[in-house]
């Protein structure tokens, strides 16, 4: 019994101290290691995550997987979401907040707008595009308007006067064909001295239908406010802007090309409309004046003229060989039914003031025209009101009218972009966001690396970690194989210690 105890008491001794031994000797190697050899720790971590865990290769690879591109456009839609949501300030305190030159830019803005109305103007695609389906409107509201109301008293009964006498001479058998020569020759005779209606109207009468005509200002300038407001106008500017807005912004780098984005479907576009719609107000208001009146008169005036300054030529084709002669043949050549020529040409004529004394204007285009088609006049008013419009002082208003809508728009708060976006601007921009963040970590990964330092960021936080914590970190990573190692310290002192035992025995004996 005693010799089994002494056994047992020397098994557990050598047991105790082969675990503490290993245990002593694990902790002794930690400390020396983690504490002596952290800069080579350090620099040797940091040469294998640079070079083989973390290399710019991997981190490629990893920016390019599609989970990576879904969670950053899943931040980046939470981000817009968040603030399209809220309310915005004016793009005044916007700009003064961001500390941008406000002043230089609204007038850059102001430019930039009357540079493109003006050149959106001037193209031939606003005269047929704007003017001419304006001009379309205006005539189909007007052609039930008699034209009797727009003549004097004097005027209507003179013309009431003329047929008989007209059919009296006219019709007389021995002037008829004589007259049919004399009317064709003394028409092209007539021309020939008075080659345009401004040459045969002379200075006074021409003065005082250009006088007439700009007594009408006013109401050009209301049908051009409202052609202005018209859905289609309106689209038309607000397009225009908004693509010149964004080819500007194009120009000015990456973050340009972003804004240009933003510009095309977020507040910019929403302020676009806005300043759309506020032209036809701005231009009646600009010309309420009487400088502005009598300056829109000065234009109306020069077209009237311009256009009484073309050749009957341009205005009849009065050149073609023959028709003179077939007009007035026609008129003229019913020798054998006079009487009843003569009574009809009468009641024609009678017809015709009837017509436009209680007629519409619409009935008097269907006497003048072939079918009432009065696209040619339409076409030719179009072009006479663009060219009036491509004036020289015309510029200059554009510009005072854009800088006042600018100062407006900027002045004005905006609302919570959500209200106005369409549905899938968030998305788009967000997706938009997420891919130009990835290309360009992508194409400049290495140069990220190296103005981060992360590597070196890596080998720091090596160095200056708590003893104490990185040992413990690497006994919980090696814990279940060093405790293996105690225990196996602990079976060999046993060994030992049993051996110990047997060989004392020997010897005692």
């Amino acid at each position: 019994m005693h010799t089994a105890l002494e056994f047992l008491l020397q098994g557990a001794v050598g047991f105790a101290i082969g675990a503490g031994t290993n245990d002593l000797a694990i902790r002794w190697v930690f400390w020396a290691l983690l504490s002596k050899k952290k800069h080579e720790i350090a620099e040797a971590v940091q040469k294998v995550v640079s070079s083989e865990l973390m290399s710019p290769d991997k981190i490629v690879a990893r920016l390019s997987a599609p989970e990576v591109a879904a969670s950053l456009r899943q931040a980046a839609q939470a981000a817009l979401e968040q603030a399209v949501n809220r309310p915005w300030p004016s793009l005044q305190t916007l700009a003064l907040d961001s500390g941008l030159p406000f002043e230089a830019l609204q007038t850059q803005l102001a430019g930039l707008a009357a540079t493109v109305l003006s050149d959106r103007i001037a193209a031939p695609a606003f005269r047929d595009e704007v003017l001419r389906p304006f001009l379309t409107e205006r005539w189909q509201a007007l052609s039930g308007v008699c034209p009797a109301e727009l003549l004097p008293a004097a005027t209507r009964d003179l013309l009431a006067a003329l047929p008989d006498r007209l059919a009296e001479t006219l019709l007389a058998p021995a002037q008829r064909e004589r007259l049919c020569t004399a009317l064709a020759d003394g028409l092209r005779a007539w021309m020939a001295d008075y080659p345009s209606p401004a040459s045969f109207l002379g200075p006074a009468t021409l003065h005082e239908l250009a006088a007439l005509a700009g007594s009408r200002t006013p109401l050009l300038v209301d049908e051009l406010a409202g052609l202005l407001a018209l859905p289609p106008a309106q689209d038309t500017l607000r397009v225009a802007l908004r693509d010149a807005v964004q080819t500007r912004l194009a120009t000015q780098g990456p973050l340009g090309s972003l804004l240009s984005g933003l510009s095309g479907t977020a507040v910019v576009d929403h302020q676009l409309g806005r300043f759309c719609e506020s032209i036809p107000d701005s231009l009646r208001a600009r010309y309420a004046s009487a400088d502005d009146r009598a300056r829109m008169r000065g234009l109306v005036e020069t077209a009237l003229r311009s256009l009484l300054a073309r050749s009957w030529h341009d205005l009849l084709d009065t050149r073609t060989p023959g028709v003179m002669e077939r007009h007035v043949h026609a008129l003229l050549n019913a020798e054998a039914l006079r009487d009843i020529v003569r009574q009809g040409l009468a009641r024609v004529a009678s017809s015709v003031i009837e017509t436009l004394q209680r007629g519409t204007l619409a009935d008097a285009a269907g006497m003048m025209t072939a079918g009432g088609d009065v696209t040619a006049y339409l076409d030719w008013l179009a072009h006479t009101l663009h060219a009036a419009l491509l004036a020289a002082d015309i510029r200059p208003r554009l510009e005072t009218q854009a800088f006042e809508a600018v100062r407006r728009l900027c002045a004005s708060p905006v609302r919570p972009p959500i209200n106005f976006l369409p549905e899938d601007t968030v998305p788009r921009l967000a997706d938009l966001i997420a891919q130009q963040a990835l290309a360009f970590a992508r194409d400049h990964v290495a140069e990220l690396v190296e103005h981060t330092r992360i590597w070196d960021i890596i080998s720091e936080s090596i160095i200056v970690y708590d003893d104490k914590k990185m040992e413990a970190i690497a006994r919980s990573v090696a814990n279940r194989e060093l405790r293996w190692v105690t225990i196996l310290g602990g079976v060999i002192g046993l060994a030992v210690g049993i051996a110990q035992g047997v060989l004392l025995l020997i010897l005692n004996r």
